[in-house]
């Protein structure tokens, strides 16, 4: 069927059709305009959101390592207690050492000068047996003792001492720890193992002895 205007009742349908979802979107078109602008205010809750999320658990780890290092720490007043008792008594110990090294000098100090007198009184009868002058015999058998021959003497009983022998001088807490107590408990012998750390052409003539001991004078059995 055709009506006046020739539209026909299925464009007439139509029509209505169209008309009503004309009207549809122009009622959403405001609402529609709105998505970009919600779907970053989403976008931005999301991530603030996630942020908070991170915070709150980064606190949460925060707190369990700071509660963790404080009961650690609660053990550092008696461990370091017993490093300084250790170490105290590394240092005594090596003090003890030093003293009977030193006393074993001074009794070998004696053997030697005895030694000097007893060549000195041989080598005069002999030089008066050839009827030749004992003056400056003295003097030149003087040169083969005292401090030097006391230290040579004092290495012969042992050869390979040293006061950190047998220790595990490989480990750097080990060293570190040995050098730091020999410096402060034995001075000369922490500078005779640097010398001998430092390259040959580089070692400084190392003293006679660590224990210096006064040189005795010459003497001469001669009558004067």
């Amino acid at each position: 069927m055709v009506n006046i205007d020739g539209f026909n009742d299925d464009l007439q349908q139509r029509l209505r059709q169209a008309e009503s979802a004309e009207i549809e979107m122009q009622r959403l078109q405001p609402l529609a305009s709105q998505a970009p602008e919600l779907r970053l205010q989403k976008a931005k809750a999301q991530k603030e959101d996630e942020r908070r999320r991170a915070k709150e658990e980064s606190i949460v780890q925060a707190k369990q390592a700071v509660h963790s290092a404080a009961e650690k720490q609660v053990r550092v007043p008696e461990l370091l207690g017993q490093a300084a008792s250790a170490v105290i008594e590394l240092y005594t110990l090596f003090k003890d050492i030093d003293s009977s090294r030193r006393k074993a000098l001074e009794a070998l100090a004696i053997a030697d000068r005895v030694d000097y007198d007893i060549e000195l009184e041989e080598s005069e009868e002999h030089e008066r047996s050839l009827d030749r002058d004992t003056r400056g015999l003295d003097y030149a058998l003087a040169a083969r003792h005292g401090n030097v021959k006391v230290q040579q003497m004092l290495e012969e009983l042992d050869p390979e001492f040293s006061l950190l022998r047998g220790c595990d001088l490989d480990d750097p807490l080990n060293r570190d720890v040995a050098n730091f107590v020999v410096r402060h408990a034995v001075p000369k012998e922490a500078a005779s193992q640097s010398e001998t750390n430092q390259p040959a052409a580089e070692v400084p003539e190392p003293p006679p002895s660590s224990t210096p001991i006064d040189p005795f004078p010459p003497q001469s059995t001669t009558d004067v």
